[in-house]
């Protein structure tokens, strides 16, 4: 029919026309990098956010425009460059804790940053940039807010643990054996309550100027294994198996095979409470099966493993697993307690040593959790303990 007309298709200027209109409705800073990292296309908020203008960037390449730093403002390293990573390895990344230099002022700007490959590694990339100044102011109002709460609702859930056990006794009074039982729930829900409130507060600890890392040398594998076998009552109450592979690292002398001593610089506290808060989440995801647990190590990396044959996590919640108060909504955890910091203690904790800690899961094929540290060898290990040796036995002036 001659009224009805072909409608014409877009040429590569219609469309790259439509695309710069879309980025400019963008609040957050858009820029998309072509394979060899060189800005093809940046809205607005990007020139505004760093300090550039369209025309310059244009002609320059990624690296050239956005000036990451770390939290103090210092430069990173650009074998550590959490950016040159992701591009390199073409994956999808979401970087925080890090913030970016704005060319010309010099305004140190806290940022979360996201990349997203648009396909292989010779198709283009999206880089998503967001201020997250007020974000962090607000985050650090409630942590205040959590902290004072928390403190002050432990003094009463302490004594009403208290008055529950002195009424448990049989020492200091006589009850029967239905009261017992209702006071064994209560006083088990008020330990519970107690533990919740107790997590808040470690959330908030690192944040506190007056919290130091004690840090000591310590031979690994025998202080994993330690640590690893104090959870084995929660593991066994769920009817789990535990396996701890000493054997994970070892070396070969005249055909025989010893375990091989892995040392490194850890707070044991802190170390406890991570491994304590992965094995605690791996029984609460496993209905059945089995969790281990191994250290193995690399020239300059000691790497703890922590494995679970439970539900898993789909992929596209494994980048959240971290966040404070984040836990997984689906029918197999909205019947789980826990009030989603574990992890987040956890990964400030590991990173607060200098460590590192991720997870890699698939959904129904369980989670492996992975928490490593820098390594020492044997002689920096045996200075570092006679340094902690000689200051222990200095006396202390007053």
């Amino acid at each position: 029919m001659s009224w009805l007309k072909k409608k014409k298709a877009p040429t590569n200027d219609d469309q790259r026309l439509m695309s710069e209109l879309a980025l400019r409705a963008v609040h957050d800073a858009v820029i998309i990098l072509d394979s060899a990292n060189n800005v093809v296309l940046i809205n607005p908020a990007a020139c505004t956010l760093l300090g550039t203008t369209r025309d310059v960037a244009l002609t320059l390449n990624y690296f050239s425009i956005v000036n990451l730093v770390n939290k103090q403002g210092s430069a990173i390293d650009p074998a550590q460059n959490p950016i040159t990573i992701a591009l390199s390895t073409n994956q999808y990344s979401e970087i925080r804790d890090y913030s970016i230099m704005a060319a010309g002022s010099n305004k140190i700007i806290p940022v979360s940053i996201i990349i997203t490959p648009t396909g292989g590694s010779a198709d283009p990339k999206i880089v998503t940039i967001r201020d997250i100044t007020r974000e962090l102011q607000e985050e650090e109002e409630r942590t205040e807010f959590i902290s004072t709460a928390s403190h002050e609702m432990r003094t009463p859930v302490a004594s009403i643990e208290g008055y529950l056990a002195l009424a448990m006794n049989p020492q200091t009074a006589t009850i029967d054996v239905r009261a017992a039982t209702y006071l064994g729930k209560a006083h088990e829900a008020s330990q519970h309550l107690g533990r919740l409130f107790q997590d808040l507060l470690d959330t908030t600890k690192l944040n506190d100027s007056k919290i130091k890392l004690r840090l000591q040398p310590v031979e690994m594998t025998a202080l994993v294994h330690s640590i690893a076998e104090s959870q084995l009552p929660i593991i066994t109450n769920k009817g789990l198996k535990f396996n701890f592979d000493a054997n994970a690292q070892t070396q070969s002398t005249n055909s025989k095979r010893i375990n091989q001593l892995i040392y490194a610089q850890v707070d044991v506290d802190f170390l406890r409470e991570i491994i304590g808060n992965v094995i605690e989440n791996a029984v609460k995801y496993t209905p059945s099966g089995s969790i281990s647990a191994s250290v193995t190590a690399d020239q300059d990396t000691v790497k703890i493993i922590i494995a679970d044959t439970g539900i898993g996590i789909a992929r596209e919640e494994l980048s959240h697993i971290f966040q404070k108060f984040y836990r997984i909504d689906n029918s197999d955890t909205r019947e789980i307690g826990g009030t989603g910091l574990g992890l987040h203690i956890s990964k400030q904790r590991a990173e607060a040593m200098g460590g590192r800690i991720w997870a890699e899961s698939e959904l129904g094929k369980g989670t492996t959790f992975f928490i490593t540290f820098p390594r020492l060898s044997t002689d920096e290990y045996e200075k570092r303990r006679l340094v902690m040796s000689n200051q222990m036995m200095t006396p202390k002036t007053i």
